[in-house]
């Protein structure tokens, strides 16, 4: 599965590569995210793991919250259609802009949303 997809880059299959670094501004039609008022990005649609959004949390090599363009850690929250997490994804983002994943294991991110 391509995910998410944009107007602007073309995406590899597993990767959330085309949001990696992009320069174009995510109030861009045709932008994938949705930038929240709280700085975090929101995808809205079927994601790899059966969710039907995402959020993604783009950091610094300090853990600071920072714009996707200046990013070099992500970590993307898959949900289900009532708000629960299903799948946490951690990221580097790499020097031509696409992200390296590591998904959670299933247990982690069952405590995780019995946390929340």
């Amino acid at each position: 599965m391509k995910f998410p997809i944009c107007e602007f880059a073309e995406s590899a299959e597993g990767f959330y590569s085309q949001c990696a670094s992009c320069p174009i501004d995510s109030s861009s039609p045709g932008c994938a995210l949705d930038e929240l008022e709280d700085g975090n990005y929101l995808f809205e649609g079927a994601t790899p793991h059966g969710g039907v959004q995402a959020l993604f949390y783009f950091k610094d090599n300090e853990g600071n919250q920072v714009r996707k363009r200046d990013a070099i850690h992500v970590e993307i929250h898959e949900l289900d259609a009532e708000g629960h997490l299903m799948t946490i994804l951690y990221g580097m983002v790499d020097p031509e802009g696409m992200i390296y994943l590591k998904k959670s294991d299933s247990e982690t991110a069952h405590n995780q949303d019995n946390i929340q």
